[in-house]
Parts: structure tokens; sequence; C-alpha cells
């Protein structure tokens, strides 16, 4: 197994969040509803359970509410009595939101992998691969930041004596991290390798999926398809909760048929797109009315087959949201969308994979100044 080290946790932030946790008295865990949200989540909540903390959770609904730390439902939780707001796989690029909730005297830190585009929000900690010092911690999922940032809290909390002690902690927040992991599609260095091993033991702590004879490549899928319902997720509250069972089985009956429509609409979106040929192009742009739901794998699957920059934009009730994905390291999508930030609601992600949300009315205009900047590029 890879070490981990004292050093590895120098970077001040730990510290510092280490503290705003030891003190505070009730904690909210502001997660995320993809697969990689939803796993830190739960990861972050069994562990300050396990620490004998008072928590909470809330995802919010990508349909109903937004991505992130999104205002409406920051308000309605400013108005309760939690103390400590903890986002995973969340945040980072929230700056005007985290700086309303600081003003508001609440705890905030922000665990996240996704890369600000804004500064800093000061007296705010920031668990993120992107200010950590340790190179062993630079491509983690939200799930993995929540992981290692929990395996840092088990041990100065005590509960363990060592980092190798608290990674084998709680064998069921190894596997979460290593389903993030493995649906985000992070780049597979040794830490994300070591987690990774621990794939296949989500079979052992969730038998029921395997008794619907879901296999590894329907998992991330099953989580994906956990959405939101009057502040509850329905596989965050069977793992917290496990007398939940049956609901959870309507659950995975629901999300079988679910994954099979799913991919035979993936199948025929796939087709239609593909009637086009791409093959002279230095990129792909795809506007659509198509549902938003699907254009993160569309634009996997043509970026993969043709092995060029790809963004799919579709419709997302009153927005469209626009998914881009390529897999190349000299190539950074994150940049790129930053050129263009005066069209977009929002916009966030990594070097290979990004998305933001636009006005009807601005696509035109953004689709146009999009291929005139990079058709000048070399």
């Amino acid at each position: 197994m890879f070490k981990i080290e004292e050093k590895d946790f120098s970077y001040i932030d730990f510290k510092k969040s280490f503290h705003v946790l030891k003190d505070s008295k009730k904690i909210l865990v502001w997660g995320d509803e993809d697969a990689d949200g939803i796993t830190a989540t739960i990861i972050m909540v069994r562990t300050l359970k396990s620490l004998g903390k008072n928590v909470w959770y809330f995802i919010p609904s990508r349909l109903k509410d937004g991505i992130g730390l999104v205002e409406k439902k920051v308000n309605y939780f400013l108005k309760k009595d939690f103390d400590t707001i903890v986002t995973v796989d969340c945040g980072s690029v929230n700056y005007d939101i985290i700086k309303k909730i600081k003003l508001s005297g609440k705890n905030l830190i922000i665990t996240d992998h996704h890369i600000p585009y804004k500064d800093r929000v000061e007296k705010v900690s920031y668990i993120n691969p992107y200010f950590m010092k340790s190179n062993k911690f630079r491509n983690l999922s939200g799930s993995g930041v929540s992981f290692i940032f929990s395996i840092y809290l088990l041990k100065n909390f005590k509960k363990v004596k060592n980092y190798y002690d608290a990674f084998l902690f709680d064998p069921l927040n190894i596997c979460l991290a290593a389903v993030g992991t493995k649906c985000d599609k992070v780049k597979i260095d040794k830490t994300n390798e070591e987690i990774l091993k621990y794939f296949d033991g989500i079979f052992y702590h969730i038998p029921l999926i395997r008794e619907f004879d879901f296999d590894e490549s329907n998992i991330c899928g099953i989580f994906a398809n956990s959405k939101t319902l009057r502040l509850k997720n329905p596989i965050v509250e069977f793992i917290l909760n496990e007398n939940m069972r049956q609901n959870f089985y309507i659950f995975l009956k629901i999300t079988k048929r679910n994954i099979e429509n799913f991919k035979k609409k993936i199948e025929k979106y796939s087709q239609e797109l593909d009637e086009k040929s791409y093959i002279d192009k230095k990129y792909i742009m795809i506007v659509s009315d198509i549902d938003y739901k699907y254009v993160g794998v569309l634009s996997s699957i043509l970026s993969k087959k043709y092995n060029k920059p790809v963004c799919v934009i579709g419709k997302k009730r009153k927005v469209y949201g626009g998914e881009c994905r390529y897999d190349d390291e000299h190539f950074n999508w994150l940049e790129i969308l930053k050129l263009f930030e005066k069209f977009f609601e929002g916009y966030g992600g990594h070097k290979k994979a990004a998305g933001f949300e636009i006005k009807k009315e601005k696509i035109d205009e953004f689709v146009s100044e999009f291929n005139n900047r990079l058709n000048s590029f070399n």
C-alpha cells in the first residue's frame, strides 16, 4: 500500500478545518448529485458521525436546484441552526455565495477537486488538490478528497493511531471512494490506483446490487440515478439508514429500467450525431434539443472516437447545458471556457471535463465567438 505521511498534510487548511470541526455543534454536508458527489457525501457524513458529530446532509437536485452552492437552497439553510457547512465535490467556483455564507457567521469548509476560476474567499478553508502541497493528492476525485480528508480527521481526532489505520478504518468508505474515483474518470496515479483496488467491495457492502444482476459497468449508473427528492437522496438514505431497505429495493428496480433506457437513447443519439463527418475538424461543437442528461456521455463517446475536443449543448429546463470532454494533457477545457464566461450562467469542472449553463438567446453568439477563437488557435 502507498504510504501517507504527516508531511502530506502540511497544507495549513487541514489544520484550520480540524479546529473548525472540533468546535462545531451541528454540521451540514453539502454534496453534488452525481456518482462522485454522492459517494463523497456518504464518506463525509459517515466519518463525522464516527467522530461523534451531529451531522446532516443535503444534495441539490441538478434538475430543480442546479449544481454546487445554489443560492436559493443556501438561503434556506442559512436560516437553520447549522453552525458549519462542509461541501464535498463542489463549492470551489461559488465565490459570491461562499462570501455570503461567511458573512452570515457560519463556518464553511470547501472540500472539492474542481479548479476555482476566482480568488479564494479569505478565512475559508479549501481542501482541494489545486491548493494542496502533496503530489500524492494531485489527481483525486471529489470522493477521493473526502476520503483523504476523513483519514486526516480520524487520526487527528485520535480515533486511530496513524494514517495507515485511518485508511483501513471504514472499509465501506474506501469502496465508496473507489466508486467515485472510477465514475469521475480522473487520472489514475499511484494514489487513485490504490483506492481503485477496493471498487469491487461495493458488491459486498451493498449486496442488493448483486441481487439485481448489476455488474461493474452499471455501478456508476446506479449512483448517478439516485436523485434528490424532498431533501432526501435514495442511496444516501439507504447506506446511512439500512431500515430503508424496501425503498432502496424499489429504487434499484426503477434504476435497472432507467439504465437500460438510457443506453438505448445513447445508442440512438450517437448514431444520429455521427451521421455528420467530424474527421477534418479541429474540434466538435454540437447544439441540440437533446435532454441535458445525455450530453456528457455523448461528448465522451465522440471525443474518444475522433480524438479531439468535443462540446455538446443540450436542453436543461429553462436554460441549456454544455458538457465538454477531451482526454489530452495539453488541452484544458476549463481555461477554454474561461474565455467565454460572459455568456454563461455558471461553469466549472476540470482540464479534461468541464460544463456550463447558458441561456438560449446567448447560444448563437457564444458558438460564433467560440468558432472564431478556436479556429485561430494553432
